[in-house]
């Protein structure tokens, strides 16, 4: 997008399902509100006046339904814990659908990179996705999964992030690109951001081995239910969906 042409709001959505993860959507809200007031962040859910809860029970009313949503120009789709459903869900994946063919930032963070590529949207692209759910993305043959464990990967108008924290950088390279490294800066000032962490154990690579072991022990059965749920929409073998909301 080129920052000087014009003036004009830029709208960026962030669809919501039953147990998306808080802060995939909190904080990238946040750092897209402090950046610059030319960005509007709008949640849409199945429903305007039926809030969405996240897997920590933050509970969130929606801007708009997925029917009424004016169209994007970045799609930010989050994360969650339990969300497999959601993959199947014809109301959620096509709004996904519908959105991404005129937007001008297809996006994700953490497992919401899933939701993208069972939506077809990842489709020879290269992505990234939270280090415990790599051999999940990598089910769907034509998605390029990066190597390593970025906090964010650009490839052409696609721009997927890793693990829940990472939306925050990634929604400062979003930020970068749409207003410019200054708008950027700017906000990132105003927010401290400024992460020290008390430990060095928030990337596989530098994580204790015992910690290490122990997180992946604890995020297989997800792993695993996700992996079964991704062959359904491989195989176009998903059930019907119980409701008409996105993760019913």
């Amino acid at each position: 997008m080129n920052q000087n042409s014009s003036r004009q709001n830029i709208l960026i959505g962030i669809p919501l399902y039953k147990n998306f993860d808080a802060l995939d959507v909190v904080g990238p809200h946040q750092t897209f509100f402090m950046q610059d007031p030319q960005l509007t962040t709008l949640l849409m859910g199945p429903a305007k006046c039926d809030p969405v809860e996240s897997y920590e029970h933050l509970r969130i009313l929606p801007d708009w339904s997925f029917d009424s949503c004016p169209q994007l120009d970045v799609l930010f789709v989050p994360g969650g814990v339990r969300f497999d459903d959601t993959l199947c869900d014809e109301t959620y994946i096509g709004f996904l659908k519908r959105q991404a063919a005129g937007a001008k930032l297809i996006t994700s963070v953490c497992t919401g990179a899933l939701l993208l590529a069972a939506a077809g949207l990842l489709d020879g692209y290269k992505a990234t996705i939270h280090w415990g759910y790599k051999s999940v993305l990598k089910l769907f043959p034509n998605v390029i999964v990066a190597d390593g464990f970025p906090r964010f990967v650009i490839d052409a108008n696609r721009i997927t992030g890793g693990g829940i924290s990472s939306g925050l950088d990634e929604a400062m390279a979003i930020v970068s690109i749409l207003v410019g490294n200054d708008a950027a800066k700017r906000g990132q000032l105003i927010m401290q951001y400024a992460p020290q962490p008390i430990f060095n154990d928030g990337d596989p690579s530098t994580a204790e081995p015992s910690i290490l072991y122990e997180v992946s022990t604890d995020l297989r059965g997800s792993v695993e239910s996700l992996s079964r749920k991704v062959e359904q929409v491989l195989s176009g073998t998903c059930p019907k969906p119980k409701g008409k909301g996105a993760g019913k």
